[in-house]
């Protein structure tokens, strides 16, 4: 176990590496200067000498090379350098940002969890009843729609017209349309994948034995076919988990969530290269920090995932 532990701790630092190289390459390259455009918002007249100047001070007159080996020791040392809009700590930032994200996207998936999952399991055990039918339309409905159209549309109803949660968030009440957005666009997809699953493991030899040896369908379901299914769905789960902190990018700005994507939607508009560098670097650890969990959890529950781990 702890030889397999580092070498995923070896994968893992090599990926993390290259992600930093992609993305410091990525905003070098983008379109725009960003000691230009700082000037332009301050308000400053922008000739070649002022622009050399703040271009010396930021330190985009050296090669490229030399500012990712500057901006990589940087981040090892836990300085992520300074936001060029604000002039604040990049990582003081992401900090103050973070935790409303990660309170997002906990609410979401739990939200996501209690609605996909029991509606999965039924669609299951009523195969190609009416509620499963019903429930197929729905679902294909929800994944068509973007997830930006859905915020319009829960904005609309639910706040303009209904008045049952403010336009702006406010405390704990501005959480609650974010996150049912979310989880509902998850939702979607999520109960096609457990209905799915499920009844592949329905098809399965032991499960027709079970049936010879006269247990019930609704034993065999919940005493053996959801726990062998356990595995996959916290995978999934998980999965989510990392992309949602990623992918909640667009809700955020729509609802006004001061998160991590709307802090990264915002430093794009400004090009603050340092803001969105720190946040591709935050993500991905966060992303195989969230693998590297679900990897050791799901050998703890099925013995059989732990035995092929042994074995490689």
């Amino acid at each position: 176990m702890l030889k397999q532990i580092s070498k995923k701790v070896i994968h893992a630092a090599f990926l993390l590496l290259g992600i930093t190289l992609v993305s410091f390459t990525l905003s070098y390259l983008s379109p725009g200067d960003p000691a230009q455009i700082q000037l332009s918002q301050s308000g400053m007249r922008v000739n070649p000498e002022t622009l050399a100047r703040m271009q010396t001070e930021l330190g985009l007159d050296r090669p490229m090379l030399v500012q990712y080996l500057s901006w990589l020791k940087g981040i090892l040392t836990g300085n992520m350098g300074f936001s060029y809009k604000s002039k604040k700590s990049v990582a003081l930032l992401l900090s103050s940002a973070l935790p409303n994200t990660l309170l997002l996207t906990i609410f979401s998936l739990l939200l996501m969890i209690i609605i996909s999952t029991p509606i999965g399991v039924i669609c299951a055990y009523k195969k190609e009843g009416i509620f499963d039918h019903i429930i197929r339309v729905l679902t294909y409905l929800f994944s068509s729609l973007p997830s930006f159209f859905i915020s319009l549309v829960m904005l609309y109803i639910f706040a303009l017209q209904l008045h049952w949660v403010p336009v702006l968030p406010s405390g704990l009440s501005g959480i609650i349309l974010p996150a049912l957005t979310m989880s509902l666009c998850l939702s979607a997809w999520y109960i096609r994948q457990i209905r799915s699953m499920i009844l592949k493991e329905m098809e399965k030899k032991y499960v027709i034995g079970l049936t010879a040896k006269g247990f019930s369908d609704h034993t065999i379901l919940f005493q053996h076919v959801l726990k062998n299914c356990m595995a996959p769905l916290i995978t999934l789960f998980s999965m989510s988990f990392g992309s949602m902190l990623g992918g909640s990018a667009i809700i955020e700005s729509i609802f006004v969530w001061n998160g991590v994507g709307k802090l990264a939607v915002d430093s794009i508009s400004a090009r603050d290269y340092p803001v969105i560098q720190g946040y591709v670097v935050w993500m991905a650890i966060l992303f195989l920090l969230i693998n590297f969990s679900v990897e050791i959890l799901c050998q703890i529950i099925d013995p059989r995932i732990r035995r092929e781990g042994l074995a490689k």
